[in-house]
């Protein structure tokens, strides 16, 4: 148990520290003393350590009650609406990036994860009352979830948008992934601000398959938006592009909470193989309890291997809610659906391959002190998905077949800590992470990107080249579909979201086959099992190697307007179908 005189050395050394001109190891440090206030039976701060809380700006954090005057006064002044009935309080990094917002300008930011640069979004909306406010976000797991917050604070001012074909009010919120955002290009008049989370994603190297879409996205609603906020983590610098243009790069390294991490992989033995020591070494963890864990695996093998040895070395957990979603589980997925029996020991999983309600309904239960204790996880967990973990175990360091990088280790570990709830994050290493390194982000200009622009009014400066490539492609669908039909589909919302190269390989086919797709008159009937020949031919021209599992899965999809689930398995399983496989086809 901490002492007072203990209490005291320790504001004396980070007195020091900041003497000394190291602000964030001195943060660090206050936040740690913080980590071990809680952890007393008295855990009120005395005046000091409010005025070193106040002096590395993690303002949020005084004792109003045990502050001096001058500290008080101090929080008055950070404290700003964000649409709640009581103001909130900023720290210091979150007003400097509010202010520069509020003077007009446009802002892209790297921050870590427990930054809280949501309420940055709430504080300039509930200040500066925009009309038009546009959101991009990369998951619709997180444009719900940003939705609920949106809504819970702004809906009796503005009207929220999620989905596309909604007719805008006098004031609006619209907020969704980047393909539903072509719907509303037309629409929207004008667009106060542009907020795009995890804006790194338009980045071929860190999602090549959405980062095209992500990007012409950013470039339509641009030309409306007279203000532009973008958000990152882990980003050190921004290459010089167009699609950043005009905005002012933040790199804002400052931390609500620490990380403390042990390298448990150095530790094994030689005589032991690495698989034996990992097992062994968790068994030891949730043994010596670790609290809230998020276990990383990398892969969907991984999430099999851990879950397993978590099954067999937990009770079932005396929790009525878990008891309630294992039955709730096992009525609607059925018996087999291995789920049902992981939630009993507290543990849930969460990878690309899950319903996204069984994703939000984890993470729901997560964060539930009678909850799930433990979630398994590929990357997914930091695609899209904000939850916060008392600690972090690194199960693997790949991601799929290959070794994550040092931006997506970091995003992993980020997960560790949280804001008055976990001062201290813990992370136990039992692979070796990558070297450390800078990220510098590129954003590079595809073609599909180039070809869908306005030749008249691009909204981004081009060179001779990319206009030579926008009039050869409208060259080449107006051969292939004829003008009247290229120019009265091209605006189509649907059409904008397709990439330019998809859209050609479908028009070369319908201009050489008449009859393509094959019997595609079937796709009208009743039975779902003739729409096969005409579903097929589709998704032949798509990049995906289940071909015939994904045909056949369209065709008993359907059915699932009249069965469950578990119905539905029992009809597909039969085929090599997989729970997973349902989830994936799905997504």
């Amino acid at each position: 148990m901490m002492q007072t005189n203990d209490i005291y050395n320790t504001c004396l050394d980070i007195s020091n520290v900041l003497n000394a001109g190291d602000i964030s190891n001195a943060r660090s440090k206050v936040i740690t003393l913080l980590h071990e206030i809680n952890g007393t039976n008295n855990n009120s701060y005395m005046e000091l350590v409010n005025h070193l809380i106040r002096e590395v700006g993690l303002l949020p954090y005084i004792d109003t009650y045990t502050a001096s005057w001058e500290d008080r006064f101090v929080c008055e002044v950070f404290k700003v609406n964000i649409g709640e009935r009581k103001p909130c309080v900023l720290h210091t990094a979150q007003s400097q990036v509010l202010k520069k917002l509020l003077e007009g300008k446009s802002v892209a930011v790297s921050a870590p994860t427990s930054f809280g640069k949501s309420f940055v979004i709430d504080a300039f909306i509930a200040i500066k009352q925009p009309i038009n406010v546009v959101i991009l976000v990369p998951t619709v797991a997180l444009a719900d979830e940003t939705r609920r917050r949106i809504c819970r604070k702004f809906s009796h001012q503005y009207k929220i948008i999620t989905t596309t074909d909604v007719e805008l009010a006098e004031k609006n919120i619209l907020v969704f992934p980047q393909e539903r955002a072509f719907a509303y290009i037309d629409k929207l008049p004008s667009i106060d601000i542009l907020i795009v989370d995890e804006f790194y994603k338009a980045s071929t190297n860190f999602d090549l398959e959405r980062s095209s879409t992500l990007l012409s996205s950013m470039v339509e609603l641009g030309k409306k938006a007279k203000q532009r906020y973008y958000l990152a983590p882990n980003i050190h610098e921004i290459e010089e592009n167009v699609f950043t243009e005009g905005m002012t790069f933040l790199r804002m390294d400052f931390k609500t909470v620490v990380t403390h991490a042990w390298r448990l992989y150095k530790s094994r033995p030689k005589n032991e193989d690495k698989q034996s020591f990992k097992t062994r070494k968790l068994i030891e963890l949730i043994n010596t309890g670790i609290g809230k864990a998020l276990i990383y695996t990398g892969t969907y093998k991984g999430i099999e291997e851990v879950t397993t040895i978590l099954n067999r070395n937990l009770y079932n957990k005396d929790s009525e809610l878990l008891a309630n979603f294992s039955d709730w589980l096992e009525c609607n997925y059925g018996e087999k659906y291995i789920l049902k029996d992981l939630v009993k020991h507290g543990i849930g999983i969460h990878n690309g391959q899950l319903h996204r309600s069984l994703s939000q309904i984890q993470i729901k239960l997560f964060e539930e002190q009678n909850g799930l204790d433990y979630l398994v996880s590929t990357s997914s967990i930091i695609e899209g998905v904000n939850t916060q973990a008392e600690s972090v175990v690194l199960w693997s360091n790949k991601n799929g077949a290959h070794k994550i990088d040092y931006f997506t280790f970091r995003n992993i570990i980020g997960r560790a800590g949280r804001m008055f709830r976990y001062f201290v994050g813990r992370v136990y290493m039992l692979e070796e992470p990558p070297s450390q390194e800078n990220t510098k982000l590129r954003l590079e200009f595809p073609d599909d990107v180039v070809k869908k622009l306005d030749g008249n009014d691009p909204g981004i400066k081009l060179n001779n080249e990319q206009y030579v490539k926008i009039q050869r492609y409208q060259d080449e669908m107006i051969e292939l579909l004829g003008t009247d039909i290229w120019h009265r589909i091209e605006r189509i919302p649907q059409i904008r979201s397709c990439k330019p190269s998809m859209l050609k390989i479908i028009a070369e086919k319908l201009k050489t086959d008449s009859n393509w797709p094959t019997n595609c008159d079937a796709l009208q009937n009743n039975n779902t099992w003739e729409w096969r020949d005409a579903l097929g031919d589709i998704i032949e021209i798509l990049e995906y190697h289940r071909k015939g599992h994904l045909r056949y899965y369209a065709c008993a999809c359907s059915n699932g307007w009249k069965m469950t689930i578990k119905e539905l398995y029992n009809t597909v399983k039969d085929y090599g179908i997989t729970y997973e496989d349902i989830f994936t086809f799905e997504d």
